[in-house]
């Protein structure tokens, strides 16, 4: 069920033979049809982000218990190899061109005044018109204007910021400006924002747990600047400050960051033990997109903003005790795929006036059925890519490049020469996306 290039470290597999040993409940055939929902997004995770993927460096041992207790996806891949987009995807379960949000909304300049339009469909608000209560509780990044706030979007109650990252300690954003808020107001609350997020997420657990309810937590962490739980703060309204921030041992911040981040993954799962929600819900662990340079993307070509595969594919994990058997999946799934997931759970059907990309796959989820044979695309400023089955096309003005993703997913071998029909099918196929995606409005660059 694991492709054959995935290198997953003896850890997990010792996990996987332990908790399969202790007969873990087998997935039952009655599933709630209103099943809790926590999905947790970190920021520029890597594909060899987390022990349970191989990582020897840094220490997940929360993150790798859902692991080994739920299903660990080798081919899971982010919308876009940076965060708007992904973020919008998973919001509307398509493609992210289809809603404006092809590129980044930058702190300054133009796209600092555009959003994702509130008229768009959601899955915060569809799962609200079917009974849920909805938090959001951490990056928002899809908007800065009051009429982009979450609160417009679906979701009954919003802490965090609305940038794409923030001092950790000061919440001052990457242009000095104070970005810590609840629901439309800023709000001065002390304390490490990985914690912060934590906190919250917990708190509407507590207050939501006799209703169904979705939480998504999308944590800062990974992402610069460097900042540990115990480093200072240092961007302010009133001085300079540099992106990566002035810490200057970044190993030991950066395995601070993720390994908070970890912690806080620990604390969410405990709450629902202590309130015996286990069983009712599903928390799903993704990342937005692949690693900078700096981060651990294992050995894939290509980091953060690329469009190969170390820009894309990232670790996903998804845990639900008694109802997803433990085990590895190698199905090749994407962002905008939980959407119409999750309303499959629910037995929600999708509004007749949308046209979603996403594919559901509860059925993947709780039984192991095989999805069906698509196409799957990707752009990003000069480049763009197709995949089907196995193989992937990478373009971009100067460059058409195939490869063969199970017997080279490092991306050394082009192998376009040897498969001219096939290269020249998947190109046809890509460029009419293309011309189909450029006829939708484009706000973000």
């Amino acid at each position: 069920m694991i492709k054959k290039n995935f290198s997953i470290t003896p850890y997990i597999v010792i996990l996987l033979v332990i908790f399969q040993s202790c007969k873990l409940q087998k997935p039952q055939n009655s599933i709630s049809t209103s099943p809790n929902i926590i999905l947790i997004m970190a920021d520029d995770l890597g594909y060899e982000g987390l022990s349970c993927y191989g990582n020897e460096v840094l220490k997940t041992p929360h993150i790798d218990r859902m692991a080994a207790e739920g299903l660990l996806f080798t081919d899971f891949h982010s919308n876009s190899s940076v965060c708007t987009p992904t973020r919008a995807a998973l919001l509307t379960g398509k493609y992210q061109q289809r809603v404006g949000m092809e590129g980044v909304i930058y702190v300054r300049g133009p796209t600092r005044e555009v959003g994702l339009d509130s008229s768009e469909m959601t899955v915060a608000r569809l799962l609200k018109a079917n009974g849920y209560a909805t938090g959001i509780f951490g990056k928002w990044h899809l908007g800065y204007n009051p009429e982009y706030n979450p609160v417009y979007h679906g979701f009954d109650e919003f802490y965090g910021y609305l940038s794409g990252n923030v001092d950790y300690h000061s919440h001052y954003d990457n242009s000095g400006i104070y970005d810590w808020w609840h629901n439309l107001e800023t709000i001065e609350e002390e304390g490490y924002v990985t914690d912060l997020i934590t906190k919250h997420t917990i708190d509407f657990i507590k207050d939501h747990k006799d209703e169904p309810f979705f939480a998504y937590v999308p944590h800062e962490s990974p992402h610069v600047p460097f900042q540990g739980p115990n480093d200072p703060a240092y961007r302010f309204d009133d001085n300079k400050f540099t992106y990566y921030g002035p810490i200057e041992d970044r190993d030991r911040a950066y395995i601070d960051m993720v390994e908070s981040m970890d912690k806080g993954v620990g604390e969410i799962l405990e709450t629902l033990k202590d309130l015996n929600l286990e069983e009712n819900t599903l928390v799903l662990f993704i990342s937005d997109n692949g690693a900078e340079s700096f981060g651990h993307n294992g050995i894939l070509n290509g980091d953060k903003g690329s469009l190969l595969e170390g820009g894309h594919r990232v670790p996903a994990i998804a845990y639900w005790k008694g109802k997803i058997e433990p085990g590895l999946s190698d199905e090749t799934v994407m962002t905008f795929d939980w959407l119409p997931t999750f309303l499959g759970l629910n037995q929600t059907q999708i509004p007749s006036d949308q046209q979603l990309d996403g594919m559901d796959i509860s059925h993947h989820l709780l039984s192991g059925k095989p999805l069906p044979e698509r196409k799957l695309f990707w752009k990003y400023k000069k480049e763009k890519t197709i995949r089907q089955n196995q193989y992937k096309l990478w373009m971009n003005d100067t460059d058409t490049l195939l490869f063969d993703l199970e017997e080279d997913i490092g991306e050394k071998v082009d192998i376009s020469l040897k498969h001219p029909e096939k290269c020249k099918k998947m190109t046809n196929d890509l460029e009419a996306w293309d011309v189909e995606m450029s006829n939708l409005s484009q706000k973000t660059k």
